[in-house]
């Protein structure tokens, strides 16, 4: 039994944070909400979005096309 240490936070080793970074960059950052809705709602589009390019999607996560 031992211990392996792994970085603290290693993004490049998931690429699942690459599209919580671009929902970040598309929906949230710099972009004003008036309430909760309203970003629900901006992240139901994002999530259309994902789902009718998912080319786009694998592209963004690093995977070859």
């Amino acid at each position: 039994f031992h211990f392996i240490f792994l970085p603290p936070y290693s993004p490049q080793l998931n690429p699942i944070e690459r599209l919580w970074k671009w929902l970040k960059d598309e929906v949230i950052a710099n972009v004003f909400h008036k309430d909760q809705n309203d970003i629900a709602q901006s992240i139901t589009r994002f999530e259309q979005y994902v789902l009718q390019h998912p080319d786009e999607v694998l592209r963004r996560m690093g995977c070859a096309v």
